[in-house]
């Protein structure tokens, strides 16, 4: 074997492990990507499990939402202020969903499918749409406003309180 063969061997050689390091890195590339969109997965979840939690620990919480929203009762300022804040937790965490869809770690149509519709049943009660109105001018980013108000459109969100109707419902019963 020459001088001239051994460098095409060596030159064969690095090619085909500059080939398997590119396979190697493109593995572990995609598995950190799997990683972080299970990280935003978590995250997520941590972010509504905090608003379910308030809810499900707190019937105080639980009875301004079941009841506030709607406008069956009268809420004095701190109940009108802790019902507005709550809008905008949620609103806030739905702004999440949104966002990651958008940036495609979530699968397309994952806020249209989940968050978007407990959103837009809050939204759809008598509070919640008083709210949305005057919220969605400040502080909301145009693209989320635009999609929730398409989505808001479509009607018949599920309801707030599972077996409840949603304001929409009552008023097409009157």
């Amino acid at each position: 074997m020459t001088l001239e063969h051994l460098f095409f061997v060596s030159q064969i050689v690095a090619a085909v492990a500059v080939v398997a390091s590119l396979l190697f890195v493109g593995r572990e590339i995609r598995s950190n990507t799997i990683a972080l969109q299970r990280d935003e997965h978590n995250s997520t979840m941590e972010q509504w499990t905090v608003i379910r939690m308030a809810v499900a620990k707190n019937r105080e919480i639980a009875e301004l939402v079941a009841v506030g929203l709607d406008g069956r009762r009268p809420l004095d300022a701190t109940d009108q202020l802790r019902l507005e804040q709550f809008l905008s937790e949620v609103s806030w965490a739905a702004f999440h969903i949104w966002d990651r869809t958008q940036r495609g770690i979530f699968p397309k149509g994952t806020f249209e499918q989940t968050d978007g519709v407990y959103l837009c049943s809050v939204l759809a009660t008598t509070r919640g749409n008083a709210w949305w109105q005057s919220a969605k001018k400040y502080g909301h980013h145009p693209g989320f406003v635009a999609d929730v108000d398409r989505q808001l459109g479509l009607g018949n969100p599920a309801p707030v309180v599972l077996g409840s109707p949603t304001t929409a419902a009552q008023g097409s019963q009157a």
